[in-house]
């Protein structure tokens, strides 16, 4: 597959997430979550939350880099260090212009987010305790590509509205990089079974 986005280091991202399929994957995640991302930094700009600004920021940098956005990888570890420092004048002054290219990555993601039509496996609850146990697992060993790949191997069960729910919250975090509250609710999906 001949992936080419300009601002993209393929080679680098595949070798990050461990697998060309992964990096595919990685990219739908990462256009799902960009609008809310946007309006988060944005909402924390505005409100001089420079708190709350920093973790995104960190958490827009290690997706960047993540996905091979080199530069833009870069341009958000600068937010961040301004954000550290309390820079606001510096941090008003370049916001918008990192947060242009980010968008600018949108439509050469948005191919990415389409392979969700794959057939359901029946319930299976000693299947799924195992899933979630291998993804605790993954967590635990700070291993993205794994807690990705389980989780997604848990949307290919059918479960009920209450469980499919919990499951996208889940694979949300993860997405997000969110791992203590990922790892928290996985526990909790365990004990619910």
């Amino acid at each position: 597959m001949n992936i080419n986005i300009p601002g993209i280091d393929v080679d680098k991202a595949i070798k990050n997430s461990g697998s060309e399929e992964l990096f595919t994957e990685l990219l739908g995640d990462v256009y799902k979550l960009m609008d809310d991302k946007i309006s988060l930094v944005e909402t924390h700009l505005r409100e001089k939350d420079l708190k709350n600004y920093t973790v995104q920021v960190h958490s827009l940098k290690t997706t960047c880099r993540m996905i091979g956005a080199m530069d833009l990888g870069e341009d958000f570890f600068t937010l961040e260090k301004l954000g550290k420092e309390n820079n606001l004048e510096e941090i008003e002054k370049l916001t918008p212009g990192t947060l242009d290219s980010f968008k600018a990555l949108k439509p050469f993601l948005e191919p990415f987010t389409s392979g969700n039509g794959s057939p359901k496996n029946s319930f299976d609850k000693d299947a799924i305790s195992d899933i979630l146990n291998k993804l605790i697992a993954a967590i635990d060993d700070f291993d993205l590509g794994a807690a990705e790949e389980t989780a997604k191997v848990l949307f290919s069960y059918d479960c009920n509205e209450e469980l499919s729910g919990k499951m996208e919250e889940l694979d949300k975090l993860i997405t997000n990089l969110d791992y203590d509250e990922a790892k928290e609710l996985a526990q909790q999906i365990l004990a619910g079974l």
